[in-house]
């Protein structure tokens, strides 16, 4: 695993949230739980989702009714692949 600082602007010595999560919880986040990250996730997709202006098609909602098909490891898959298309949008 990376430290938080591979994936964000944080550097050592800086002081803010970061630097408070990473105080709190490690410089990896190695001291959260699996709910822990999972609830993080949600909330900050929340937030960019919500800085976003584009509208979510009918059947994007539609398949997210059908989540209860997925194996848990498929969809942290799903969120892994769609993390890295958002942070590279084509």
């Amino acid at each position: 695993m990376k430290p938080i600082g591979y994936y964000t602007a944080y550097t050592p010595g800086d002081e803010g949230l970061l630097a408070e999560m990473q105080e709190a919880w490690g410089a990896q986040f190695q001291k959260l739980n699996n709910t822990e990250r999972l609830w993080m996730i949600v909330k900050l997709a929340e937030d960019v989702c919500a800085e976003q202006e584009d509208d979510i098609r009918a059947s994007v909602e539609e398949a997210m009714v059908r989540l209860d098909e997925l194996s848990t490891s498929d969809k942290l898959g799903l969120i892994e692949a769609l993390v890295n298309q958002a942070k590279s949008p084509a």
